[in-house]
């Protein structure tokens, strides 16, 4: 019988270090770190803290940011950056890579310029890709019961 691993604890992952999730990649700065939160086969999310404060990120390998008018059209990092939008928790900011891969980034207040500028720093991979120079990151692991 194939069973989901059991939900791991919060970790903290602390830079420097490229950190890869399911679909982002980032250079953690030595006063970054992300702490993990929940994952499934094709997402998860973290929080991401640096001087700037932090973000709630998820972050899947194969979905798209949505059809919300673009802020900028490509980010230094390569991916569309969708304009900031309220929901119901705060405040929300997409990233797509224009093929599978998305991240979204929530915050409680609008995002700063300096959380701006560290989303710009995040790179995507798409389901397939392998990333390179990975120091830190997250993966789901499936657990077989005999």
């Amino acid at each position: 019988m194939l069973a989901a691993g059991d939900p791991a604890a919060a970790h903290a992952l602390h830079g420097p270090g490229r950190f890869c999730g399911y679909s982002t990649v980032i250079d953690l700065r030595a006063d970054e770190r992300v702490v993990t939160l929940e994952g499934s086969i094709h997402s998860g999310s973290f929080r991401w803290e640096g001087p700037w404060g932090h973000m709630t990120v998820r972050d899947s390998e194969i979905a798209s940011p949505g059809h919300r008018k673009v802020a900028v059209e490509r980010t230094p990092g390569g991916a569309i950056r969708l304009a900031e939008r309220r929901d119901g928790n705060g405040y929300v900011v997409a990233i797509g890579n224009g093929r599978s891969a998305a991240a979204w980034f929530s915050n409680d207040t609008r995002f700063t310029a300096a959380q701006l500028a560290a989303i710009d720093r995040v790179t995507l991979f798409a389901d397939g890709q392998q990333p390179e120079r990975c120091d830190l990151r997250t993966v789901f692991v499936w657990e077989v019961e005999e």
